[in-house]
């Protein structure tokens, strides 16, 4: 018998190439489709017939402004390339700040130390813009408002006796409050002693206050006066009323006021 034309000498490799091939046989059936993602690419069989199907069939949302190269409605075919672009929109605001703008301002010696005392006001250009990326990276910019503004300033700067700033206040955010003002000074009548309840000297910036107003050893800012520090108290010192130091009763008339802004600094063991 001539082996060469047995059935088995055909068969076998036949079965045996089948065999091997079986684990291939649904790739040949299926179309490859090479797609690009959220920064990978990976190579995917599919029995989709287009690319909405297949994204479908891979479980792959889209955002709502997330688009394919090709559009979804393109067929699958062998080796089709799909790219998918990931879409985002957001809002960045931009502020922008001019110098500031001194409207005015009071350098002294007068009451205790330096002080600077400026008001003023910064101008401000708000922009809001649209930004569109396409996978991270940005595509357009489109400006959707612009707002301008004024953020007033009212400050008190210490100085050191080196004459560098120490200490600057921002009056808007200290508490105020709108006292009646006198004035006193050493000789009058009703000031027995030239040394405040404290034990200073008495000079002019010091004030006298009722405590359960204002603390002692706090520094204050008294409009028309100047910068200020509570060392003294009085009988007739109750409630909103602050007794100024001053250097004689001429001055002394100046600063019988009511409803005078003084601003509560900070409580300190130095003036």
């Amino acid at each position: 018998m001539d082996f060469r034309r047995h059935p088995i000498r055909i068969v076998a490799p036949l079965t045996l190439l089948l065999f091997l091939s079986g684990g291939s046989l649904y790739y040949w059936r299926s179309s490859s489709v090479r797609l690009t993602a959220d920064g990978q690419t990976r190579r995917i069989f599919t029995d989709a017939h287009d690319i909405a199907g297949f994204l479908k069939e891979q479980k792959i949302v889209l955002g709502p402004r997330d688009f394919t190269t090709p559009d979804l409605k393109t067929p699958i075919g062998h080796k089709t390339a799909v790219k998918i672009t990931r879409v985002t929109v957001e809002t960045e605001v931009q502020i922008s700040t001019s110098a500031p703008v001194i409207t005015w301002q009071n350098r002294t010696r007068e009451n205790l130390r330096r002080v600077l005392v400026q008001r003023g006001y910064t101008a401000s250009v708000t922009k809001k813009y649209e930004i569109i990326r396409y996978d991270r990276i940005e595509i357009s910019r489109t400006l959707k408002s612009e707002k301008k503004g004024r953020q007033s300033f009212f400050t008190l700067t210490l100085f050191n006796k080196n004459g560098q700033p120490a200490r600057t206040y921002n009056l808007l955010k200290c508490r105020m409050l709108k006292m009646r003002t006198t004035g006193y000074y050493v000789g009058e009548k009703t000031v027995p002693s030239d040394i405040t309840y404290l034990g200073l000297k008495l000079q002019r910036g010091l004030v006298a206050v009722d405590p359960t107003v204002i603390p002692l050893k706090t520094r204050l800012y008294v409009e028309g006066y100047g910068y200020a520090y509570a060392a003294d108290t009085g009988g007739a010192i109750k409630g909103l009323h602050v007794d100024l130091a001053v250097k004689d009763k001429y001055e002394e008339a100046r600063f019988n006021r009511y409803n005078v802004p003084v601003y509560v600094l900070e409580k300190t063991k130095k003036w």
